[in-house]
């Protein structure tokens, strides 16, 4: 496990993005009681790791407010990559919806886990998983759209080779 130390610069950025996002239709309704902000750190501190150890043809930019969906997180040595976090620490899943997954596919998810217990807060790079292994997981549904219930335990090490 990776972990990487969050500062309030971090947090700043990632709460001036939500607060943008929000004012543009696809944010409108999401969000609510939700500390979103903290997926917006995991993507951004993952991404700056990852741009330091991989060859990277595209880097995370975090929410885009310009209502155009973007077609992945990453792009690492050609391959689709799609940042998921984990919010709180106690979180045991990743919940990639299943829309996403199935019509809008990549190739490796990575998970990413904010950890607000420690002081100053910090994010862990847990993992990798195909997207053909989520398949695989069951579907749950619990306020929003269905999404894989995928465990954090099931995700592999990151490694040179988990983007060949």
């Amino acid at each position: 496990m990776i972990k990487i130390q969050v500062t309030e610069k971090d947090k700043e950025f990632a709460k001036q993005q939500i607060e943008a996002f929000k004012k543009i239709k696809a944010g409108s309704w999401r969000y609510k009681n939700v500390e979103a902000w903290r997926g917006i750190v995991c993507e951004m501190l993952a991404s700056k790791w990852f741009a330091e150890k991989f060859r990277i043809d595209k880097l995370a930019k975090g929410l885009d407010d310009s209502g155009i969906i973007d077609d992945c997180d990453m792009i690492i040595n050609s391959k689709k990559v799609e940042i998921k976090s984990a919010t709180k620490n106690y979180f045991k899943y990743l919940m990639p919806k299943i829309h996403d997954v199935r019509d809008q596919p990549k190739d490796i998810y990575i998970g990413v886990k904010y950890n607000e217990t420690v002081e100053p807060n910090e994010i862990q790079i847990l993992g990798s998983i195909k997207r053909s292994e989520i398949l695989n997981f069951p579907v749950k549904q619990n306020k929003g759209a269905p999404y894989y219930e995928v465990p954090l335990a099931k995700l592999l090490p990151i490694r040179p080779s988990t983007f060949n």
